[in-house]
């Protein structure tokens, strides 16, 4: 009669165990989110383009232009600015537009690109430099993160490498 009370409890007390181990990750669920909103993680600028600089708005539709974003220590990234033309589906069919990257009243680049018919289908254009501090090239970029034209969900992403000799902030 003992042993069999001494089985009840021991089985008791592991499956107690278990329903406790199971719920624990939703107790402490919010700790941990707080925890790590409150450790002042951030994605890098190199992957989401750095901060919004300025914003130029055309008919129907905005281009933001970032601030440029320079590589940190083991970074293998090329210096760039993002331009975002948002929102993708008041785009023109065909954009072709001169911007002015740096703020200074002079157009810097010239992009043009055929708006991808699909969600899913890859940007086609190209970016022309008009002066020595940014990089020409053909979309959609070869596989560069600085140099790149996609589109990402309802606006189309343009990265712009920035030129060596003009690189150094």
């Amino acid at each position: 009669m003992r042993a069999r009370i001494l089985a009840v409890l021991a089985y008791t007390a592991a499956g107690l165990t278990l329903l406790v181990a199971a719920a624990v990750p939703f107790f402490l669920m919010g700790f941990f989110t707080n925890v790590v909103a409150h450790a002042g993680l951030h994605v890098d600028a190199a992957y989401v383009g750095g901060p919004v600089a300025r914003t130029l708005d055309r008919n129907g539709y905005r281009i933001l232009i970032g601030q440029p974003v320079y590589p940190h220590a083991l970074q293998r990234i090329e210096p760039f600015v993002q331009i975002a033309f948002t929102p993708a589906d008041k785009l023109p069919a065909q954009v072709s537009d001169e911007i002015d990257l740096d703020g200074d009243g002079q157009p810097d680049v010239r992009v043009s690109f055929a708006l991808p018919a699909g969600a899913r289908a890859p940007a086609q254009g190209n970016v022309v430099a008009l002066n020595g501090k940014y990089q020409s090239f053909a979309g959609p970029g070869g596989g560069s993160f600085s140099r790149l034209m996609v589109r990402a969900g309802n606006q189309i992403v343009v990265r712009v490498p920035l030129n060596q000799e003009f690189a150094g902030r």
